[in-house]
């Protein structure tokens, strides 16, 4: 068995509904069932949906504070004042900054930017980058992606005779800042009928107002913010966002269009590439350093100055990821050896660990183990942590900051995402504060991330066409997840690991005829865990793989499960160091030989064969257990069979003895025939010596190998029939009458030719029926079209 790592939550629908809609909008029925699970209710809804309008924006004046905004701002264009744009140092806040330039300099206005820096300076306003922008004589100064909770700083502006007008979109505080104008739809009093606009999207909307009209020239900077923002994909941010990638596409913004060249994007860019490929170069710069190059690439003309800066942001995007990496190794090797103190809430810190990627890598940690994480980075000359945390679902960090901000010296943030900085000796203090009022509220199921599955799809039901009609349902983004199906009837036909560092698994999925490719980025973990031509069940998103001009559909594995036990048969040789350790991730008991090579490497629970037969193992906790590694075969059967007496629930058996097993079993017990022509072979020569010149004579003489007359020795002395005295073998005169059975080493020999026969060089078909036999279950998985070993055997370890 393989069990998901989520839980899976099959949306519901209206079947009337989408009936009702396939023939009247000529959709597929599935487009029309995703439509209906996404709210849509109606015909014009669906058309709006499917066909995102840019007569159906807002109109931007009523926005709160945008007219007192126009005003100032034509007053400065008008007297030839200084505009100095204050920014942000992410992708929205940088796309803010270059399409707020952009304009100005359409409108021939002497304009300028300001990004502080996030190490130097860190987010927000701060009076002396404001007292900078009075110096260089501006007399306006717009925000964007920031400002709404800069109470001080918008005092002092006007102290320094700076009239402030801010664009923000983040979650205003109790007290708005007495600024000349304040512009957000989110602030009390503002009747904007859409809240969830990033920070691009208001300055956007400042731009319509002041030009009258629809900048469609800058939409390709709002997608970018937009989606790289990760706010909601509907209302006003899907049609910004769809018209913003089809501008992008037209390839007229030097600066994105080289970034993305650079990036090597050849096809259509997508809401995917501006999530995961532009977004994070552009972000990579204000990480590591000052974000001016991000934000001069967004307003150059110069196609030279813009490859310079695309080239140099793909060096710190390679650079950041090295560095997520990193400390994602280094992170998670400290939560799993401090399992305990981590179960509630993750808390993690280290001297020298990158303040700008911290949020990232507290993202990786919550996905890998679902937990609010917070990761912190220690300045040891100021004594200082600083971090970012992220949350799960149904878990609002910024409430439980608040609760234990006595150990903080300042923090902000909201439900899902924060940021904090605190004294480095605060650090245990806090974790476990945290901890305390986390485990209060999480339940045992919270912290299994959930999943939603919007449709159960066949193998054979998916091809090109119907990936293309799920496109019609682009741009992806938050709440708007590309759509994620649930594949039931399926076996694994292929399983490779691949990627440069080994991370990432790539499966064949196949029902009858039919066959669907899928991969899995940084889900390595599993290949040691599934059995290839096992049945499967797989969530994940549906996506087109072009490989030698050739497209196929591909699945993206989102999560995985194997409904039925698995036997893995990795006889014939040794595991690596990483195939170890995955068991004993596992919860898996180790079966075999106090002297084997596994014996001494294994740190878990182990039990030598001759345990079993004692009473004292079944004092053993034996349902802690869900794997079995079988790493020597028994001397007898029964205790293997005994063996499955205890671990009938395991999941997974585990098969893995080394060549000297195999030697050992390959020895066919003598027959009866065997010893009487040894037996008279040896009658003409009363007593001889135990030498290998006597042993090649008598296998010439008889045929038999030396090691069975070996073997037939030592049954011919416990039975009396030869005796040894002086170092020379006599044949006893008058024998006792003995039969083969009342000697132990032929009944142990007879033993292991039994065990070799079932367990050692049976087929991996062989070796399932006789193991599910003595489950008394029927084996029904994992059959092998054809037995992969040489002959009866090979060496080649098989996951299988």
């Amino acid at each position: 068995m393989l069990h998901a790592r989520m839980r899976w939550q099959q949306q519901s629908y209206d079947p009337q509904w989408t009936e009702q809609f396939v023939d009247r909008l000529q959709i597929h029925p599935i487009v029309a069932q995703i439509l209906h699970q996404r709210g849509c209710q109606t015909v014009e809804e669906v058309e709006d949906f499917l066909a995102p309008s840019l007569d159906r924006l807002y109109d931007p004046y009523l926005l709160k504070g945008m007219e007192c905004a126009i005003t100032r701002i034509r007053q400065a264009i008008e007297h030839k004042e200084k505009i100095i744009i204050y920014g942000d140092y992410d992708a929205d806040g940088v796309s803010s900054t270059g399409l707020m330039v952009r304009l100005f300099r359409l409108l021939d206005v002497d304009v300028d930017y300001y990004i502080p820096n996030r190490f130097l300076e860190g987010y927000g306003l701060h009076k002396e980058a404001l007292s900078e922008c009075h110096q260089k004589g501006a007399r306006l100064i717009i925000t964007v992606d920031t400002g709404i909770s800069a109470v001080e700083e918008a005092n002092y502006a006007r102290s320094l005779g700076l009239d402030l007008i801010i664009t923000d979109h983040h979650e205003p505080p109790a007290i708005i800042p007495d600024a000349y104008a304040v512009i957000n739809p989110k602030q009390p009093g503002c009747t904007y009928p859409f809240k969830k606009l990033a920070g691009v999207g208001v300055a956007f909307k400042l731009a319509t107002a002041l030009l009258e009209r629809v900048p469609e020239e800058l939409l390709d900077m709002v997608a970018v913010g937009t989606i790289a923002d990760l706010v909601p994909l509907v209302g006003e941010n899907r049609i910004l966002a769809t018209w913003g990638l089809q501008q992008l596409n037209k390839k007229k913004h030097v600066g994105l269009h080289v970034l993305a060249k650079v990036a090597g994007i050849e096809e259509a860019i997508t809401s995917h590439h501006v999530g995961y490929v532009l977004g994070p170069r552009i972000n990579a710069c204000g990480r590591l350093q000052s974000a001016t190059q991000a934000a001069e690439l967004m307003i150059t003309e110069d196609g030279s100055k813009a490859n310079q800066i695309a080239e140099s942001l793909q060096e710190l995007n390679q650079e950041r990821q090295n560095l997520v990496r990193q400390i994602v190794l280094e992170a998670t090797e400290e939560i799993e050896s401090n399992l305990e103190s981590h179960h509630h809430f993750i808390v993690v810190a280290k001297s020298g660990w990158n303040v700008g990627v911290v949020g990232i890598v507290a993202s990786r940690l919550v996905e890998a183990f679902h937990r609010p994480t917070i990761v912190l980075g220690i300045d040891e000359e100021t004594g200082l942590a600083k971090g970012s945390a992220r949350s799960i679902p149904g878990f609002d960090l910024y409430q439980a900051l608040t609760q234990v901000k006595q150990h903080l010296l300042n923090f902000g943030g909201h439900t899902m995402a924060a940021g904090m900085t605190l004294e480095q000796s605060e650090i245990q203090a806090f974790h476990q504060s945290l901890a305390e009022y986390t485990r209060e509220r999480l339940k045992p199921e919270d912290r299994i991330p959930l999943v939603d599955v919007d449709a159960e799809l066949s193998i054979r039901d998916i091809d090109l066409h119907f990936i293309e009609q799920l496109d019609r349902l682009a741009p992806f983004g938050v709440d708007n997840p590309t759509p994620r199906f649930q594949v039931n009837d399926a076996t694994i036909a292929n399983l490779q690991v691949i990627g440069a560092y080994k991370d990432t698994i790539k499966l064949s999925l196949q029902n009858e005829k039919h066959r669907l490719e899928a991969i899995g980025f940084r889900k390595a973990e599993l290949a040691e865990q599934m059995t290839p031509h096992a049945q499967v069940e797989v969530i994940g998103e549906l996506q087109v793989n072009e490989w030698n001009g050739r497209k196929s559909p591909q699945l993206l594995i989102h999560d995985m499960k194997i409904p039925h036990r698995q036997v893995f048969d990795w006889r014939g040789n040794r595991m690596i160091k990483r195939q170890l350790e995955s068991l004993h991730k596992e919860s898996c008991i180790l079966i075999g030989s106090a002297n084997s090579y596994y014996w001494k490497k294994w740190v878990g629970e182990k039990i030598d064969w001759q345990e079993l037969d004692q009473e004292s193992v079944e004092d053993k906790e034996w349902l802690l257990f869900s794997a079995v590694a079988y790493v020597d075969p028994p001397e007898r059967l029964d205790q293997f069979s005994k063996s499955l007496t205890y671990l009938s629930h395991v999941e997974r058996f585990y098969f893995l003895y080394g060549d000297q097993s195999f030697e050992q079993a390959l020895l066919p017990a003598p027959t009866r025939d065997h010893f009487k022509l040894l037996y008279q072979t040896i009658l003409s020569q009363p007593s001889f010596p135990f030498e290998h010149r006597i042993m090649q004579s008598l296998e010439k003489r008889t045929g038999l190998s030396i090691k069975l007359i070996r073997l037939i020795f030592q049954v011919f002395e416990e039975l009396g029939f030869i005796e040894r005295k002086a170092g020379l073998f006599h044949v006893v005169s008058e024998p006792p009458k003995r039969s083969l059975h009342d000697s132990s080493i032929y009944l142990q020999h007879l033993n292991r030719e039994k065990v070799g026969e079932r367990l050692i060089y049976s087929s991996y078909q062989e070796l399932c029926k006789y193991l599910f036999s003595l489950l008394q279950e029927e084996f029904l998985y994992g059959f092998q079209d054809k037995d992969s070993r040489d002959s009866r055997l090979s060496y080649t370890r098989r996951s299988i």
